[in-house]
């Protein structure tokens, strides 16, 4: 098992992101809001956001 939220943490830190939000759902062990083939064992639909803003 790894922290991958963490591991995105550390590299975006290290690559002068300042501003991260997000990383505190399990996509596995959060039924109601998420689908996920671990769990569920079959395919399904899933889409992630990533935007910048400028300031």
């Amino acid at each position: 098992m790894m922290d991958m939220y963490g591991i995105a943490r550390l590299q975006l830190a290290a690559a002068g992101v300042e501003q991260i939000y997000g990383g505190q759902f399990c996509t596995y062990t959060d039924a109601s809001r998420f689908y996920s083939f671990r769990r569920e064992g079959q395919t399904g639909r899933m889409a992630s956001l990533i935007w910048i803003t400028e300031q």
